[in-house]
């Protein structure tokens, strides 16, 4: 059998709170009657006293004030215990009860032996005897009657505003417990529907409550396991695609690899062979395009195994040349400015030579298609450029800056340009910046990016050759 959590919560502590209310309410309105039916009972036997001692005769005058006030009703027998004087009627078949009346007890006036019958009417009775004028014995006796109706409605009015008022409380505490219980119960509700949305692989977050205690706790702290599990099933679904990818990539890398090559080899033959093909610029640019196709194939090759190996010492402006000869022809085709500005002074930082050039050759295409994108009849008062700094900052860094007069990244993956597969282009693949980054850190630097105005700037800081190592050290 199931037992919720919200009804194990109101179960004992109602049970707990309803029976203490109830004690106590019962308690109360009992006291409280108690102590009318004795303020009753005291203003009764006063009246009962006086009469029995009175030195006058007891007239009906006297009875009748008397009656009016202690609320009772008195009837005085004779010897023979025939009605002389009363404030009620009796009939004659009645004095048979009213002499059956017993005398005074310690049980009180108040009890189910002491009720009567007259008129039709109940009443709590006792009779006592009386003396004459002169102190002689007598064989009256005074009747002392009290409505029974008359005690109910007394005790009535004292019981029922207590049993009200614990009415009232009662309904209130169950009331408060459903709304305490329901406090608690509700969150772990929401609670267990994300964890059941978490079982089904759907990671998403519930609004953060402003209660600060463990409820709470509890939901950030759940939230921020969902943070985490979204987080590593991405970087898992990353990883699985980038080992999918680099396997068709080596099934086609051959391919093209061997296509490539016999192109090249053709080339260089007919550069040999030929009489001034040597000097021909048409052949150079082919040769460059055929090992510019070769880089953008390394890209797909390169996931998964950057790890910098031939460390050498490389002169950056070097390395800058190497590209600008490779990417240069395709930034005539497609009419966009490239300029270079370097340091007047060599700047040379330790690395893998090949990765480097892998890593500025996909800066350099990116910001060629996104300065492509730029320059078009719509906008002619912004041209397409794309420009390479070398640089070094303050504190003996090397700076690589590419910047592009190109339409920054779009807003929705700003955060995320560096995540592999991340892309705004149609035909993209989110992989160039990636790999960028992975060969910015396997040397021990960073990449980051910044919108200036109507210039987009990615910057690459790697350690100078001679602080290399301490570099390495500060990671």
């Amino acid at each position: 059998m199931r037992w919720p959590i919200q009804i194990q919560l109101l179960l004992w502590m109602l049970a707990v709170v309803v029976f203490g209310i109830v004690a106590a309410t019962l308690a109360g309105a009992y006291l409280a009657v108690d102590a009318a039916s004795q303020r009753q009972l005291d203003d009764l036997h006063k009246a009962r006293d006086t009469l029995s001692r009175a030195h006058y005769p007891l007239s009906q005058t006297v009875l009748e004030h008397i009656s009016g006030l202690s609320g009772g009703e008195f009837v005085l027998l004779d010897e023979r215990g025939k009605s002389l004087h009363g404030t009620i009627d009796i009939a004659p078949a009645e004095l048979a009860s009213l002499r059956a009346i017993p005398e005074p007890s310690a049980d009180g006036l108040f009890t189910s032996g002491n009720v009567v019958r007259i008129g039709g009417r109940d009443y709590f009775g006792e009779q006592v005897r009386i003396g004459s004028r002169a102190g002689t014995a007598d064989a009256r006796r005074l009747v002392v009657l009290y409505p029974k109706h008359q005690w109910w409605s007394v005790a009535r009015s004292v019981a029922a505003p207590i049993l009200a008022a614990g009415g009232v409380t009662t309904a209130a505490a169950m009331l408060v417990s459903v709304l305490v219980a329901g406090r608690f119960v509700r969150p772990i509700r929401v609670l267990r529907n994300q964890a059941d949305e978490i079982a089904d692989g759907r990671f998403v977050q519930v609004d953060s409550p402003r209660r600060n205690d463990e409820i709470g706790d509890l939901t950030r702290s759940i939230n921020r396991m969902t943070q985490r599990l979204g987080r590593y099933e991405e970087e898992v679904r990353r990883n699985e695609r980038l080992r999918v990818l680099g396997q068709l990539g080596a099934g086609i890398a051959h391919q093209l690899r061997n296509a490539a090559a016999g192109a090249t080899m053709a080339v260089e033959l007919h550069q040999r062979e030929t009489p001034g093909a040597a000097d021909d610029e048409s052949l150079g640019i082919a040769l460059r395009q055929l090992r510019l196709m070769e880089s953008h194939l390394q890209r797909f090759l390169s996931l998964g195994r950057m790890e910098p190996s031939d460390l050498e010492p490389i002169d950056l402006e070097t390395l800058v040349d190497d590209v600008v000869s490779l990417v240069g022809p395709a930034c005539r085709h497609g009419k966009i400015a490239l300029d270079v500005a370097c340091s007047r002074q060599p700047i040379r930082v330790e690395g893998d030579r090949h990765w480097l050039g892998q890593l500025l050759t996909n800066l350099v295409l990116n910001a060629m298609e996104a300065a492509g994108r730029r320059a078009t009849p719509e906008e002619p008062s912004c041209p397409a450029e794309v420009r390479i700094e070398v640089d070094r900052d303050a504190v003996d860094w090397a700076v690589l800056r590419v910047k592009n007069t190109g339409p920054p990244p779009d807003a929705s993956i700003r955060d995320r340009l560096f995540e592999p597969f991340v892309t705004d282009k149609p035909d993209g693949t989110g992989l160039g910046l990636y790999l960028v980054r992975q060969v910015a850190e396997d040397h021990g630097g960073a990449i980051d990016w910044a919108r200036d105005d109507k210039t987009t700037c990615f910057t690459v800081r790697l350690p100078l050759e001679r602080k290399r190592g301490t570099a390495d050290e500060r990671g």
